[in-house]
């Protein structure tokens, strides 16, 4: 067993020892510094300080970092932090994507106010809310497109039906501090066939009151009787409403004529499929209308012709008896020999088919 001399250390604890002297002099140097390092966190003209952040309007849960420091909001929209004094509104960076809350309603980070030289922090949100539109008049599917103007300016144009979120509260400063205004949207227009079935402004609604909006269309009844210029009776086999290159209806023609439903406002041309001369015409459709056709058929145009031709006639055989008689004489004879061909006809046996190759 070796033996260690008088006044000697082994070479273990010698490392030992060195090692514990090592780590109490970094310990001692760490504690020395610990304080000049916070001080050299904030730089002398902007001292740490406790600052006080709220969220207009109230938003809990938005997430924030305030001088490089994450900050959630509580239930009442407000936090706290300690961090160097605020001098720009740079320091402090909101959400980048909208805060989901109940209602269907989502809060999208706006811009940033300080106040008491840079100890109080408001954040404010622009809020938006889900609006779903209910279209009454017209089947949906004709929708083309629809606008809306808001009371800020902006203009949205939409070829979905789908809910949309609308911003519905906007932060401005006032004399009081800042102040919460509603914004509300109009109507302007919804397109059909090309043509806008809606007057402008008339539907107005607050997307932050009103989750469905209901707007009226401008759809009309369009009734069309296609008549007998003379005898006043029905004619015709159908009957189109048409705007060119947009829309063509077309319906079949009955006793009291054809019935068109759900007629988008606007300018038709009636056509009419009758016999005879027909004059096409042009309808302004703004409200419910009965649009009525006369056509001046074959059989009106016979008679207009033939009876100041019969008329005629009559004027000249009357003074002339023998001329007269001979006429009838040659009428007669016609007739006779029409009898005869009807009877010849009638006497030739009728070809039947046996339904037999």
């Amino acid at each position: 067993m070796p033996r260690c001399e008088p006044g000697r250390l082994g070479v273990q604890p010698r490392r030992r020892l060195a090692a514990a002297l090592a780590a109490a002099a970094v310990l001692t140097l760490a504690g020395a510094l610990a304080p000049v390092a916070t001080a050299a966190a904030c730089p002398e003209d902007r001292p740490e300080v406790d600052v006080a952040v709220e969220t207009v309007p109230v938003i809990p849960g938005a997430r924030l970092v305030i001088g490089g420091k994450d900050v959630v909001t509580d239930g009442a929209g407000r936090a706290s932090v300690r961090t160097c004094r605020l001098t720009t509104a740079r320091d402090i960076e909101g959400p980048t994507d909208p805060v989901q809350l109940p209602g269907a309603r989502r809060a999208v980070f706006d811009r940033v106010f300080l106040t008491s030289r840079g100890a109080r922090v408001s954040v404010a949100f622009e809020m938006e809310s889900e609006v779903s539109f209910a279209f009454a008049g017209l089947p949906s599917r004709q929708i083309e497109r629809f606008t809306l103007r808001s009371s800020t300016g902006d203009v949205i144009s939409r070829t979905s039906l789908d809910p949309v979120y609308l911003r519905s509260i906007r932060v401005l400063r006032g004399p009081d501090g800042l102040e919460e205004r509603r914004i509300y949207y109009s109507v302007d227009s919804v397109e059909v066939a090309g043509s806008s079935v809606v007057n402008r402004s008339q539907v107005k609604f607050y997307p932050a009151d009103r989750a469905v909006v209901r707007v009226p269309l401008l759809a009309f009844e369009v009734r069309v009787e296609v008549v007998d210029r003379l005898f006043r009776w029905p004619t015709g086999s159908s009957v189109r409403l048409v705007r060119e290159g947009e829309l063509d209806l077309e319906l079949p023609l009955g006793e009291r004529g054809a019935l068109f439903t759900e007629v988008p406002r606007g300018t038709y041309d009636v056509v009419a499929d009758a016999p005879g001369l027909r004059i096409d015409r042009r309808l302004i459709l703004s409200r419910d209308q009965v649009v009525v056709m006369p056509v001046l058929t074959w059989l009106d145009l016979a008679v207009l012709i033939g009876v100041p031709l019969l008329i005629a006639v009559g004027l000249i055989l009357a003074p002339r008896p023998l001329l007269r008689r001979r006429i009838v004489r040659v009428l007669r004879r016609g007739a006779g020999f029409l009898r005869g061909l009807v009877a010849f006809r009638r006497r030739r046996p009728v070809p039947r088919h046996s339904g037999s190759p």
